[in-house]
This record gives structure tokens, C-alpha cells and sequence, in this order.
């Protein structure tokens, strides 16, 4: 007999795995900080996505829909989903199609890209969050990849306002040279090693989190073009311009994912957004490290409490309570200057 093609035996596996994970966990259970829940939403071509929500719907002031980094799972946002929840909100997080609860096993050979997790994976969760807000404001926050979501897919726009830390384009030439010799190293060396090897990109060697190939190999076609995703997602130019949400925006002058030229190139594509641009060196917070994950630790709560007000702000309607904080780190040079004119973003 003939056995089923690898993909067709990878889908029954993952449903098989799904119901086992869902009949094994009590769907919902009471935390030391708010409600939570556990459970399934369909992406658009039906893949199953593994969703958590904390906090209320029926009393929530809005929902909020948190959009993960890169190679970084939804449970790593929990601590700061709970404070959002004591704040009033619904938080939405979920994990993108191949990591964490939404990771198939086994992962060898799994087909997925950066851009089908915003198109099919992120469109679905801001779908759902809209069915469960009704009429009430929806929100977002996105880190890092997460804010990148703006130039990949139109209903980023269709929100009251969003928060995005760290989030950049991502091109190799605005890393320091030492980042930068790591980042071609992956991408052109171990990264496609690896693959040959597991099938997949396995996180413990550097990366975080396990990633499917597809995902890596567009990361990398990304990060080699001078116009990071605008060179290769169609309208993606467009979809940051005419973002036009109240825009809260967190830096760091430590975080060596996001650099000031590749956090710069982001903020300067977000033309039409009244953004509010808050970047911190570490010292400035009593911090010896804040880097690209220090504000989703429970350190960082000074920047929670801001970030709450801000959604406070745009659910009742004022202006935003926060002033932008812009260190000279952030500051354009003449390369980069030469190199927005060559792309046509000057």
C-alpha cells in the first residue's frame, strides 16, 4: 500500500496532536492574575492556531491582540497580557503557525513563511479579536516582527491604535559589524546547514524558538535587501504610510535586534501615524540590560503602566498622556540618507 504524501501525514498528525493537547488541559482555568483560556482559532486556509485570552470579554474596556517577534512564543507575553487584563482589557495572544502551540509535530518539512503568518495567521487572530470586542476598540501590540505586520497586511489598520516595541527593517547594513558578521554567518552558512540536517531550523542554535525553513529562507531574502520586506511584499510601502492609528513606540539603546537605522527606517515609513516614539538607553530606567525582551519582564512595569494609559487614552477618546524621547543615538547619517533616496523613501 501506498503511503500518504509527507504533508497529508504532517496535517493528521497535527490534528491528532491539537485534540490530545485540548482534552488534556483545562480550558478554563483561573490564574493568580486574571482569567485565562486556552483553544483554537482557523486561519484562513483552516490551519489551527494555538489562541490564549486573559481577562473578561463580556466587562472588557477593548480587546488587545499580541503579535510575537519572531521565534518567540506567545507564553513569553503572559506576564504582560495579566497586567493589561487587571488594567480592564481582553488580551488575544497567539503563535504563529509552526511555533509553540501552534507547532506541528514533527516540524520537519513543515511548509511555512514569514508572510503566511501575517497573512493567513495574523489576519485570522484580528478577525476573531473584532468578533469578540463587538463595539468596543481593538488594539495591538507588536514586537518586533509583530509591528512589521503594518506593512504585510491591510487590517493591521482596522484597529483604535497600537503599541509596537522594538520593531525595525531589518536590513543586514544597519547592524553593527560584529551583529552583522552573525547575521550572514546564519543566513548564508549554519542556517542552511541546519536545515539539511533537522528539516527545520532548530532554535537552540540562536535563534530562540525552533522555526520552519520557509520562514528562515524569507527572513534571510529580507534582511539581505536594502528595503528589508518593502523590496519584497507587494504594497507594503502603502500599507505603512497610510497607517494612521495613534502609535505608541518603545526602543532601546542596548537592543542589538533593533538598532537606531533599522528602527528609524520602520518610524520613517509610518508617515502618516501620530506616533509617539519613546526610546530609553538602560540607565535611564535604573537598568543594567533592557535589549529587544526587557520590556515584556515584570522589571519593565514602569513602561506597562504607561503603555495602559496610553490605551486608556484612545479608548476614552483624549490624546495621548506620553511625549516622544528621542536620544541623539537616533539620529540619521549621511549613508542612510543616500540609501532612502536610492530606495525612494526620502
Amino acid at each position: 500500500m501506498r503511503s500518504a504524501p509527507p504533508q497529508t501525514r504532517t496535517a493528521k498528525l497535527q490534528r491528532d496532536i491539537f485534540a490530545t493537547r485540548l482534552k488534556a488541559r483545562d480550558m478554563t482555568s483561573e490564574t493568580s492574575d486574571a482569567t485565562f483560556e486556552s483553544y483554537r482559532v482557523a486561519a484562513s486556509d483552516g490551519f489551527a492556531l494555538g489562541v490564549s485570552r486573559v481577562g473578561r470579554v463580556g466587562d472588557a474596556r477593548g480587546v488587545v491582540v499580541v503579535n510575537c517577534a519572531m521565534a518567540v512564543p506567545q507564553r513569553f507575553y503572559r506576564a504582560y497580557a495579566s497586567e493589561l487584563a487587571q488594567a480592564g482589557y481582553c488580551v488575544v495572544t497567539y503563535d504563529y503557525r509552526g511555533v509553540g502551540e501552534s507547532r506541528p509535530l514533527p516540524l520537519a518539512g513543515f511548509q511555512a513563511t514569514a508572510r503566511q503568518w501575517a497573512e493567513r495567521d495574523a489576519r485570522a487572530v484580528l478577525h476573531h479579536a473584532r468578533e469578540l470586542a463587538r463595539d468596543r476598540p481593538v488594539l495591538t501590540v507588536g514586537h518586533s516582527f509583530g509591528g512589521q505586520l503594518a506593512g504585510i497586511i491591510d487590517e493591521a489598520r482596522d484597529v483604535q491604535g497600537a503599541l509596537m516595541v522594538g520593531a525595525q527593517l531589518g536590513y543586514v547594513r544597519h547592524f553593527s559589524p560584529a551583529m552583522r558578521a552573525r547575521m550572514l554567518f546564519g543566513f548564508r552558512l549554519s542556517f542552511p546547514a541546519l536545515d539539511k540536517i533537522w528539516g527545520y531550523v532548530p532554535g537552540r542554535f540562536g535563534l530562540g524558538e525552533d522555526l520552519p525553513s520557509g520562514v528562515v529562507e524569507e527572513w534571510a531574502r529580507w534582511c539581505l535587501s536594502p528595503g528589508y520586506l518593502l523590496d519584497h511584499v507587494p504594497e507594503a510601502r502603502r500599507r505603512f504610510a497610510h497607517f494612521d492609528k495613534p502609535t505608541l513606540f518603545y526602543s532601546f539603546t542596548d537592543d542589538q535586534y533593533a538598532p537606531s537605522a533599522a528602527v528609524a527606517a520602520l518610524t520613517q515609513a509610518l508617515i502618516d501615524a501620530p506616533l509617539t516614539h519613546r526610546r530609553f538607553a538602560p540607565g535611564e530606567l535604573d537598568a543594567a540590560h533592557v535589549g529587544h525582551f526587557g520590556f515584556f519582564r515584570p522589571e519593565r512595569r514602569e513602561l506597562w503602566i504607561e503603555s495602559v494609559r496610553f490605551f486608556d487614552a484612545i479608548v476614552e477618546g483624549r490624546p495621548s498622556p506620553l511625549r516622544s524621547r528621542l536620544p541623539s543615538d537616533l539620529e540619521i547619517g549621511t549613508e542612510d540618507v543616500l540609501m532612502d533616496l536610492e530606495y525612494g523613501r526620502a
